[in-house]
Parts: C-alpha cells; sequence; structure tokens
C-alpha cells in the first residue's frame, strides 16, 4: 500500500490575507473568504482513544459551519480541494461535508465528477498524494490560483491566461469559469477545517 500514501515533504506556502478594501489595489486579483470552520473538540489532540469517528469532527461539524456562512451548499461548489495525504481520506470527506451520501464516495470518485472537465473537480494539482505533504496548504493555493484564472499548466497561452480547456494527460487543469471553491480538511481525529473561497 506505499502508493496510497503521500510523502512527507519539506515545504513552504504563504497565504496574505486583508481586507477587501486592500485587497482591490493589489497587482493580483483578489478571491474572498465566504465561510471558514476549523475545531479541536479534544484540549489535547493525543487522546485518541476518546475520540469519535474523524468524519464526525472534521466534516458534520464543519459542513454546518462553513456552508452557513457561506449562505450556499455542496450543489453551488465548482471546485474541492480535498485533504489526501491517503488514497481513501478524500472519498471520506466527499461523504462528511455532505457532496454524497455516506457509503457512497466510491461510487461518486469513479463517476468522474471529480475529474478534470467533471462537474466539480476535485485537487486539481493532484493533491498531496502527487505533490506531496503540505498540511492542505498547496490546495489552498490551488484554488485560489483556479478561482483567478492563473493555474500553471501546459497551454500554450497559460502564461498569458488563455487556457485551451483541453483536460487529456498533459494539458489543460484550469477549470473553465469557476467561481465557487472549497478546501475540505483535517487531520488527527478531533482535528477538522474548511473554507470556502469565491471569485
Amino acid at each position: 500500500h506505499l502508493l496510497d500514501c503521500c510523502l512527507e515533504t519539506d515545504n513552504a506556502t504563504c497565504l496574505i490575507v486583508t481586507s477587501a478594501e486592500r485587497a482591490r489595489d493589489r497587482p493580483q486579483r483578489p478571491v474572498y473568504i465566504m465561510g471558514v470552520a476549523g475545531r479541536t473538540s479534544k484540549p489535547r489532540t493525543d487522546f485518541h482513544w476518546a475520540h469519535g469517528p474523524i468524519t464526525r469532527v472534521a466534516g458534520y461539524y464543519a459542513k454546518d459551519i462553513v456552508f452557513g456562512q457561506a449562505g450556499i451548499t455542496p450543489e453551488d461548489l465548482d471546485i474541492t480541494g480535498s485533504y489526501d495525504a491517503f488514497t481513501f481520506t478524500a472519498m471520506l470527506q466527499l461523504e462528511a461535508y455532505g457532496f454524497c451520501e455516506k457509503g457512497e464516495g466510491g461510487a461518486y470518485v469513479s463517476s468522474g465528477i471529480i475529474e478534470l472537465g467533471g462537474r466539480r473537480p476535485n485537487n486539481t494539482s493532484g493533491g498531496h498524494l502527487c505533490e506531496g505533504y503540505t498540511h492542505g496548504m498547496s490546495m489552498v493555493i490551488e484554488n485560489v490560483r483556479q478561482l483567478r484564472g492563473t493555474v500553471d499548466d501546459y497551454c500554450p497561452g497559460a502564461h498569458a491566461g488563455k487556457h485551451s480547456y483541453d483536460y487529456s494527460p498533459g494539458n489543460c487543469r484550469q477549470v473553465k469559469d469557476a467561481e465557487l471553491a472549497m478546501n475540505l480538511g483535517w487531520a488527527v481525529p478531533p482535528t477538522g477545517s474548511a473554507l470556502i473561497l469565491r471569485r
């Protein structure tokens, strides 16, 4: 099961969070935070024996908060970015956050809905399993780039912001007309987080 686990990777990421007024005059087009949730359900995260299922805290709790703040439902989203340190975690998160029913994650993922060109692409940069372990931050950066239309891919005009939307292997990664994105996260059983962004 070696390929079911991502590699531990040394990396650095940076996000700048500021007011909408200050962001308006920056060189990069701003992306706005619509909802955010984070939780640790116990005083200490090393008491794993005392926790319920990982999906309970990370999905069900964060789902109610983040969708309530944003005023949207899973159906409204164009892109998702799921914490995927292991191959099974994205499916469990998609179930827990309400994209499909519990136990239907495999069928949901296999349907093609999360592929580039599908209804709601997930982890368009490849996620942890392809890029390395960034504790979810690379997926946030990828979703910001998607909403800005600045994804770095192999389209001939990508550097100028022109994309082919040809999703065959080795071509375009830019999701067409993406307006809403969500990052789904969790770590050990008592922690969960979620972030909804809009263009």
